[in-house]
């Protein structure tokens, strides 16, 4: 079975028009609405993703996190953490996302 090694968040490798972004970019640039498309979406494909939260520590914007709250669970896990074909999935879903940079 093929497994999919974890992106960085941070590497810019994703592109939309003619920039690069990374997931975590991607991620944090979706509206409310935008979240709960991806949500729905990655529900389709059988994931049972309750919200996802892209987190910065401090004023630093190279401490970047996913937190992934699966349905059922009273805390959030690091991205890191699920299975690697959920997060395959997720990857798809979320690069398909459009990006919107203020």
């Amino acid at each position: 079975m093929f497994r999919m090694n974890f992106p960085s968040l941070h590497a810019r490798i994703y592109r939309y028009g003619d920039q690069l972004y990374s997931l975590y970019e991607i991620g944090q640039s979706l509206s409310t609405r935008q979240m709960q498309q991806l949500i729905a979406a990655l529900h389709q494909k059988g994931l049972a993703i309750e919200s996802l939260e892209f987190f910065e520590y401090g004023p630093s914007n190279t401490l970047r996190h996913l937190f992934v709250r699966m349905k059922g669970q009273s805390e959030a896990m690091p991205y890191f953490q699920l299975d690697p074909d959920d997060w395959r999935i997720l990857v798809e879903e979320l690069s398909k996302m459009p990006v919107h940079r203020n």
